[in-house]
């Protein structure tokens, strides 16, 4: 009767996760791409079944858990995606996400460090201020015309604008509505962004598409109810004009404050607007 021997497996998954803990205190890192562990792993043992190699090879790893990243955290070790090579499904989330949320929240939902968000857009060519069309910044330096001006036709609801996590964003065929720019003579920057615009609404139009449909940017005109606004509103009213500094006037009523005045001829100086 033949007696088959069977071989004792060594790298059980309590030893897979003792040796993973033993190579991030050696090399001070978790990667969770197979071949950067297996730059550090390979060749570091004596022995080709396992025995009293100091790491599991990538294949032992891989037995226990479906990914690196799910064997280090088995672990206890917090992966360090530094050494992970960017996804196409990363950098898409980064292009869309650029301007819409800041730097540190497309880091915390990537899993990635600020810095690192950082370099990746530069790399991608993505700058944040471009990414949602022009900013009132862009608008003011290109124009000449202060943004509290374009402000004032967002607030009155005429110009669309879309609020990013730095940033307002306008589309620039929008801004045609500004009459303080001199569309007579406009600058080229301002000229070719508005052609653009233009062209690619013409273009939904004759596809038969709505070409408001899915854009960022909405009328937010600023509320004109409630009692904050009314007396922010009575505040900003001009003072009369019937009587102004340096006229004379005479007092034809009683005044409770100031019996005896009732009839009496004054100087102007300066002239109050009370609002209630």
């Amino acid at each position: 009767m033949r007696h088959t021997r069977v071989r004792k497996l060594w790298w059980t998954r309590e030893r897979v996760l003792e040796g993973l803990r033993r190579f991030y205190r050696d090399f001070g890192f978790a990667p969770t791409a197979t071949a950067e562990y297996q730059k550090r792993q390979q060749f570091t043992g004596a022995s080709n079944t396992g025995v009293g190699n100091p790491y599991p090879s990538s294949y032992g790893v891989l037995k226990y858990f479906g990914t690196f990243r799910e064997a280090w955290t088995a672990a206890g070790i917090r992966t360090d995606r530094s050494w992970e090579a960017w996804t196409p499904e990363e950098d898409w989330f980064l292009t869309e996400g650029a301007g819409v949320f800041s730097r540190k929240e497309l880091a915390e939902t990537l899993d990635r460090s600020p810095n690192a968000v950082h370099r990746r857009l530069y790399d991608l060519g993505v700058h944040s201020y471009k990414a949602r069309g022009w900013t009132l910044h862009r608008v003011m330096r290109v124009t000449q015309v202060p943004d509290h001006i374009v402000r004032k036709y967002a607030d009155r609801g005429e110009l669309p604008y879309f609020r990013g996590s730095k940033c307002i964003y306008v589309d620039p065929a929008d801004l045609l509505v500004v009459r303080e720019i001199d569309w007579e003579h406009p600058p080229e920057e301002l000229a070719e962004a508005v052609r653009r615009s233009l062209m690619a609404r013409l273009v939904a139009i004759l596809s038969g598409r709505d070409w408001r449909a899915g854009r960022p940017y909405q009328a937010h005109p600023k509320r004109t109810t409630g009692r904050r606004w009314e007396r922010h509103a009575k505040a900003s009213e001009s003072k009369p004009v019937e009587i102004d500094a340096g006229d004379w006037v005479k007092v034809i009523q009683k005044v409770p404050s100031r019996p005896g005045v009732n009839g009496r001829v004054g100087y102007v100086h300066v002239v109050y607007l009370l609002v209630r």
